[in-house]
């Protein structure tokens, strides 16, 4: 087989199924958000200023209509452009959480942010919180800002309590409480 088929296979491995998802036949909640706008310009003035996308505008966002069914998130920032890179990660509590945010995001503008980009989803390559937190724990990245580093949020029963925890630069494993 070529490489463009092996491209293909790859790529088709990370699309969302929903009706797979839904029969319970795809358990994954692991989420690449696509397309992230990280720069966005408003005109106040007269003058031109431009903004950055923040982690807090992507949460602000998806908070809208999913708080509470996420407990991993991630934004990976370009630091010599100061600016994301476009993706981000998102962990579901459930599978089943992964369709709604599917159909609140996927082929839709980023309209409040003044951005043409269209969000596009697929499944990420690392699956679940436990395996995420593992990838990150001893990452260079901890020693950055920490305002830069993954974000665990503590769950209680099907969603988050609303507290993000990353810890001396290090990713803090979190449990449910008993």
């Amino acid at each position: 087989m070529d490489s463009g088929g092996n491209q293909m296979d790859s790529k088709r491995q990370y699309q969302l199924d929903l009706e797979k998802i839904l029969n319970g036949e795809d358990a994954r909640t692991t989420l690449m958000i696509k397309n992230i706008p990280n720069k966005y310009t408003l005109t106040t003035s007269g003058a031109l200023v431009v903004f950055r996308y923040t982690l807090n505008m992507l949460l602000t966002a998806i908070d809208e209509q999913h708080k509470g069914t996420y407990d991993f998130l991630y934004l990976p920032v370009d630091f010599q452009n100061k600016c994301n890179v476009g993706y981000a990660f998102i962990n579901m509590v459930s599978p089943s959480l992964v369709v709604a945010f599917y159909k609140t995001f996927n082929g839709k503008k980023w309209e409040k942010f003044n951005s043409e980009k269209v969000a596009s989803l697929a499944y990420a390559r690392i699956q679940g919180k436990t395996a995420l937190i593992s990838h990150f724990q001893n990452s260079s990245l901890m020693n950055e800002d920490k305002k830069c580093c993954p974000i665990v949020f503590h769950s209680r029963g099907s969603g988050r309590s609303g507290s993000r925890t990353t810890v001396n630069g290090k990713l803090e494993h979190l449990h449910s409480p008993a």
